[in-house]
């Protein structure tokens, strides 16, 4: 339980303006639970606690560094198929939007993640806190 505490502790340090995005990303992800028992919804939660638990023991080991955000990239599956069975996803309007944001804000955390882990390979490689 500590290197996830630690690991949230770390998150909390970052500047203030990357907390908004930093709550949302696990709430949007987490928002599966109320859409159980869904395929998508399971999906989305399975692949967002390996994400997790990845990140976790990467920080346990490394500290908090760029390279932490390759646990995202277990998404990049998931999202490949929820983009094809978005028009043959039976559902309300809510679980759509849900699994349309979803799609935006995991995306654009993987992208996130790709400049991050650019800059990891070129050497910015120092703990951030």
């Amino acid at each position: 339980m500590k290197p996830l505490v630690d690991f949230l502790r770390n998150i909390f340090k970052m500047p203030m303006i990357w907390w908004p995005w930093m709550a949302g990303l696990p709430l949007i992800n987490l928002s599966s639970l109320f859409f159980l028992p869904r395929a998508e919804a399971w999906v989305v939660l399975g692949t967002g606690l390996l994400a997790g638990t990845i990140m976790t023991v990467l920080h346990a080991k490394l500290g908090y560094v760029r390279l932490i955000g390759v646990g995202h990239f277990v998404w990049i599956p998931m999202l490949i198929w929820l983009v094809f069975r978005l028009n043959h996803i039976p559902g309300s309007m809510l679980f759509h939007g849900w699994i349309l944001t979803l799609i935006a804000m995991d995306t654009v955390s993987l992208l996130i993640d790709i400049v991050d882990l650019v800059r990891y390979l070129r050497g910015d490689r120092a703990p951030r806190f």
